[in-house]
Parts: C-alpha cells; sequence; structure tokens
C-alpha cells in the first residue's frame, strides 16, 4: 500500500506543478487585459474613438472570466496540497512514524464496558489507526460505532461496502481532502435543528409576498430614475420618501432578520464542506447496497442535495451585508434586500429543512466507513470475519492489529466444548496482550472491517472487560472499590439478553492472596452459569484447577517464558494447559536487582 501512496504523491505533486504554470499564465493575462482596459479608456477620452470603450468593455469582461477561472484554479492547488501532505501523512504513518491524526482522545470514558481497556481511545490507539474522518461529525460517528456498535445484521452489509471503497483510493482521498478545506462548526447540527423549529412570521408574509417586494421596489428604483433624468430637490424628496419607506418596511422585520442571522452565523463554511462530500458521494456510483443507500438518502426535490446546500449558503452569505451599514441602507431602501434574503430562506426551508439532517447524516455515515476502507486498505493482509450464528469464536493465525507487522506473535483458538479459557503465564509472557488482541479484532468485527487474522469466525459478542481500572480521587473509590464495583456491573450486564465475550485480566489484585483466590474463585463460578464466553488471565495456579472440576465451563491455557544465558525470553505462543515457570525471581535476577 505505501507504493501506492508514493504513486499518489508523484501524480498530485505533477498536476500541482501544472497548475502552478496554468496560474502564471492566469496572472499575465489579467495583467495584459487590465492594461488594454486602461488603454482603451486612454483611447476614447484622447482621441475620441468610440472603438476604444468598446474595446475597455471587451477586456474587463475577459479581466473578470480571468480572475473567476485564477480563483478556481487556487482552489484546485489548495486541493492537490492537501492531497499530497495526506500521502506524505500516509507514508509516514505506514514506516511506523507518529503523525497528527486525531486520536479520538475526547471519547475516553474510563467507566466504558471495555474501550479504555482496549485502547480504543488516545494515543496509539484504534481510533488513531483508523480515523481519517473529513469531519468532526464523522470522527463522532467512528468514535460511537467502535464503543456502542450496531446490529449484528448490519456486520455483512458493512463489510460488502468496504470492500467496494477500498480500491477507490482516488475517490477516498478527494473526499478526505474536500472536507479538510474548512474546520467544521461544532453546532452545526444543534443550530440547524433549533432554526428547524422557528416557522415563518404570520406579519412577514404579506411583506415577503413576491408582489409587494415589486411593487415597492419599482416604486424606489422608479423615484431614483426620476430624480436622475429631471433633477430638481422635490423629486429627490419623493425618492428620499420611497427609500425611507422600504428601510422602514425592512426593519420592521429586523427582529426577524436578526433570529435567522443569529442561529445560523458561523455556518456557512460548514455547508460548503457537506456540499462538497455531497457532490462526491453523488458523482460516484455504487454497487454495494449499504452504499446505496446511503446514497439515496441524499435525494430532494428539483436539485441535488449538494446544490441545495451551496444554494443555502449563499442565502446566509446575504445576510452579511448587515455588517456594512453603506451596503444595509441603500441595497434595502432600493429593493428591500434583506427582504428578499429573508424570503430565501423561508423558501429554502419549506422545500429542504426536513431533509437537511438525514443529509448530514448520510455524510458522516459515509464519512466513517471511507476511514475503515482506509484502514482496510492500509492492512490488505487482513481478512473479512465470519459471523457465527452460536456463540462461540474460532481463530487461525489471529493477532494485534495495533502491533507492527514485523512483531506480531499470532495464535490459534476456538472456544468449541467450553465457555470460559483459564489463561496463566508469567508475567510480561503475552496475557493482557493476548486479551486485547481478541477484544479489539471482536470490535473491528462488529464494525465491519477486517481483523487481524487468517481465519476468524465468531458470533457478534457483546465485550465486557476487566484490565486496566485505576482508582478515582474525585469518586473517593479506592482500586479494590473501583474493581468490585465493575465486577458487579459485569456481572449485571450476564443477565441480559445479548450474549457477552468477558475479558478479565489478574482480578483482585487490591486484596491478599488467599482472599483473591476465594474471590476470584467465586466470581468464576458465578459467570460461569451465564450463556457467555470469555478469557480470564491469573498468575493464580490454583484457580486454574477449575478446569479439573468443570470441564464443561472452563479449560487451560498458558503462554510460557525460558531462562537462556541469563535472559528471560517468551515466545508469545498460546499452549494448552498451566504454566508452571513462575518468572519474578527470573526477572529480578536478569535486571541485577538481586
Amino acid at each position: 500500500m505505501q507504493e501506492n501512496y508514493q504513486k499518489q504523491l508523484i501524480k498530485y505533486a505533477g498536476f500541482l506543478e501544472e497548475a502552478n504554470q496554468r496560474s502564471g499564465w492566469f496572472s499575465a493575462g489579467r495583467l495584459l487585459s487590465l492594461l488594454a482596459v486602461v488603454a482603451g479608456i486612454y483611447i476614447f477620452f484622447s482621441l475620441g474613438n468610440i472603438y476604444g470603450i468598446w474595446a475597455a468593455i471587451l477586456f474587463l469582461t475577459f479581466f473578470l472570466v480571468l480572475i473567476v477561472r485564477h480563483t478556481n484554479l487556487k482552489k484546485q492547488k489548495q486541493r492537490y496540497n492537501r492531497l499530497i501532505s495526506l500521502n506524505q501523512k500516509e507514508v509516514k504513518f505506514l514506516e511506523g512514524e507518529v503523525v497528527d491524526w486525531e486520536n479520538g482522545e475526547r471519547f475516553r470514558d474510563a467507566q466504558h464496558l471495555y474501550s479504555s481497556d482496549l485502547d480504543i481511545f488516545g494515543s496509539h490507539s484504534l481510533f488513531y489507526h483508523i480515523n481519517r474522518a473529513a469531519t468532526r461529525s464523522g470522527e463522532e460517528r467512528l468514535a460511537q460505532t467502535l464503543s456502542a456498535p450496531g446490529p449484528s445484521q448490519s456486520i455483512g452489509p458493512r463489510q460488502e461496502a468496504i470492500k467496494e471503497l477500498v480500491p477507490l483510493l482516488d475517490w477516498r482521498q478527494n473526499f478526505i481532502a474536500a472536507g479538510l478545506e474548512e474546520e467544521e462548526d461544532p453546532q452545526l447540527q444543534n443550530k440547524l435543528k433549533l432554526w428547524l423549529k422557528g416557522s415563518k412570521p404570520s406579519a412577514a408574509r404579506v411583506l415577503l409576498h413576491p408582489a409587494t417586494r415589486f411593487i415597492l421596489a419599482i416604486i424606489a428604483i422608479g423615484l431614483g430614475l426620476h430624480f436622475v433624468f429631471y433633477p430638481n430637490p422635490q423629486h429627490f424628496e419623493w425618492w428620499m420618501y420611497g427609500m425611507g419607506l422600504n428601510i422602514a418596511l425592512v426593519f420592521s422585520q429586523f427582529r426577524h432578520i436578526k433570529k435567522e442571522y443569529n442561529q445560523l452565523n458561523g455556518i456557512t463554511r460548514s455547508l460548503r464542506i457537506y456540499a462538497e462530500l455531497i457532490a462526491s458521494v453523488e458523482r460516484q456510483a455504487f454497487g454495494a447496497a449499504y452504499l446505496q443507500n446511503i446514497a439515496g438518502q441524499l435525494s430532494t426535490r428539483g436539485q441535488t442535495a449538494s446544490k441545495a446546500l451551496y444554494r443555502l449558503g449563499r442565502i446566509l452569505d446575504g445576510f452579511d451585508q448587515m455588517n456594512n451599514v453603506v451596503a444595509l441602507i441603500l441595497t434595502n431602501g432600493l429593493y428591500l434586500y434583506h427582504l428578499h434574503v429573508l424570503n430565501e430562506l423561508y423558501r429554502w426551508k419549506k422545500e429542504h429543512g426536513g431533509q437537511i439532517i438525514q443529509w448530514l447524516s448520510a455524510v458522516t455515515e459515509m464519512d466513517e466507513l471511507v476511514s475503515l476502507s482506509n484502514y482496510a486498505a492500509n492492512n490488505p493482509d487482513f481478512t473479512y470475519p465470519e459471523v457465527a450464528d452460536a456463540p462461540k469464536l474460532e481463530a487461525e493465525g489471529i493477532a494485534h492489529p495495533l502491533i507492527a507487522p514485523q512483531k506480531r506473535v499470532a495464535n490459534s483458538l476456538s472456544t468449541d466444548g467450553y465457555k470460559y479459557m483459564i489463561l496463566t503465564g508469567s508475567n510480561m509472557s503475552g496475557k493482557s496482550t493476548f486479551l486485547k488482541t481478541i477484544g479489539i479484532n471482536l470490535v473491528l468485527m462488529r464494525a465491519g472491517a477486517p481483523v487481524c487474522s487468517l481465519r476468524f469466525k465468531s458470533y457478534p459478542f457483546t465485550l465486557l472487560t476487566s484490565m486496566k481500572l485505576v482508582d478515582s480521587l474525585e469518586r473517593e473509590e479506592s482500586y479494590f472499590q473501583a474493581e468490585v464495583l465493575r465486577l458487579k456491573r459485569i456481572k449485571q450486564e450476564l443477565e441480559g439478553e445479548a450474549v457477552k465475550m468477558v475479558l478479565l485480566d489478574e482480578i483482585l489484585r487490591g486484596t491478599n492472596s488467599d482472599d483473591k483466590r476465594n474471590g476470584t474463585r467465586l466470581f468464576m463460578q458465578k459467570i460461569g452459569s451465564f450463556e457467555a464466553r470469555g478469557i480470564i488471565a491469573t498468575h493464580d495456579i490454583d484457580i486454574a484447577d477449575l478446569a479439573k472440576q468443570e470441564p464443561g465451563i472452563f479449560k487451560d491455557y498458558y503462554f510460557e517464558s525460558q531462562v537462556k544465558d541469563g535472559e528471560l525470553t517468551f515466545d508469545y505462543l498460546l499452549r494448552e494447559g498451566i504454566c508452571t515457570t513462575p518468572n519474578a525471581t527470573e526477572l529480578m535476577r536478569s535486571h541485577g536487582v538481586i
């Protein structure tokens, strides 16, 4: 995949160089056109040649066209620069460097049932590896999927959608680059929802009627023209009366204008982002039903959803003249400008107000899928899991997806014939990493993404974990109390209908050995009665005896450590049975502590 990004870099660098050359020609053309305009004006006034003014008008028109074209070219150059930056970051990321992707730190929740234990958010997290969202809302949607997955029935359709997006590298990157053009207003949807609740005031309906605005504008403009052609103080007075009447009528609705302006102030740039993203979706034909459903949510009457959003942005731009006193008086005095803007806004709300939130939601869902498909493309050796009908998990060659490929150690397991794996092993032997391996791959499965495994078939379990709790000064909880409360919550969750996957790492560490052993044994026997699956990692060999007492519920596996030439080594390979090689003494000896 790194080679693909290198090719993208070369391609967009070439496009940028070509655009820079064209930009130079545009600059030269604008200068020459402006000089021709000046020359035409000079010829007309100094020589009295009528062709001079026509030439000036012609070249002025050409000059204005060049400005528009040059502005569009500048935007294209900015897009190429964003695409170059995007590919540079991808190359660095795949080389193992840290880049400034959003890592989802703001979504961290120590009380969540699994996200904190499994490093879903934060530095070097799963979110950091996946997230390429073009919008803030897309990030929130991805965070929700990773921490609160949707129904299991959506796994298959989402897989098909992600598979279709993986080869669309150009489309995906242009989608992402479009969102990076501006920073999304974090209150965008809240502002729109509040605005949509409002209604058109009854007093404004007569003033906003097209006939009313047309007649009043004709009167003001007509009086102005009359004064221009027949200037005298009385005609000027009539014109001022007409202007004053129009201004008074506009200002009679000023509180409504101000209300609309305040509710939607600052969202124009965000609307342009979404319009660009929607246009990207509209231009692409999709085959997967899941993607077609998203695209179908962008339908509207009369025009495309992207054009409708562009139009809303232009309407909101019209309110900006309220900050210019001269323009405010002239435009409203002559043709009631802000009544026209207000009317257009009410009309837009009537035509599209019921759909805009749906459009934004569709874009954020596509944004999330683009991130997941980028993750799939970055990991072409990952496989798409199968969904099992019965509560079980089978994996061949499964490894931790956040560990560098050259350092990963893969294992295989199957939960057939038992409910809970009792995992023993010495310190640093890989127990915690193995628990996270299972958990994170299950999170990826529920998201519809490929997993780090040669083959993976699992029931869509709901995850419950207790692995790295911390005490809480805010809640005045000790570590032990926090863990007991966590285990209580796990038990309560197991009493629900959904089948769970329980991952526990060395529970009840905050008490003495006998108490810990007895408490762990009793808790395991308690959760063994529920229809669930799980892995319990422990240092206590005595607890592993449960597999002999209840072989249909528990089964023993372990990780091993060895001492070679005075050095402690680990192979991180899962073995059936119980670990009998504690390593605390050897670990201290290898570090010269004892």
